[in-house]
């Protein structure tokens, strides 16, 4: 149960750590805010990169299970950040998404 406690720790962690560098770097981009938000947002991407790896999965099964994570954690921001309620189908969809992660990561082989 620790275990995968851990893994969703990281998961989640792995995910804010991509959509906040992100939105930093969009910012940036699309909202012409000063370079200061692109270094930030490249810097926190590259921690990204490093904390996804902390998985003691191998990398394609990671890589599947952390898009699903990605898909609701993206979802969650909307709602946090940019304050855009998630519809009945994004909620669905997001339900969805979760079960096939566990599938993918949890399931006994």
């Amino acid at each position: 149960m620790l275990e995968v406690a851990t893994t969703i720790g990281i998961f989640f962690f792995a995910a804010l750590l991509e959509i906040s560098g992100g939105y930093l770097v969009w910012k940036w981009l699309k909202d012409h805010k000063t370079k200061i938000f692109g270094l930030a947002g490249a810097l926190i991407l590259f921690s990204y990169g490093i904390v996804i790896t902390l998985q003691p999965a191998d990398f394609g099964k990671v890589y599947a299970t952390y898009g699903g994570i990605f898909v609701v954690s993206s979802i969650i921001w909307g709602y946090w950040i940019d304050r855009k309620k998630p519809d009945k189908f994004e909620i669905l969809g997001s339900i969805m998404v979760l079960i096939g992660v566990a599938v993918i990561f949890y399931f006994p082989r």
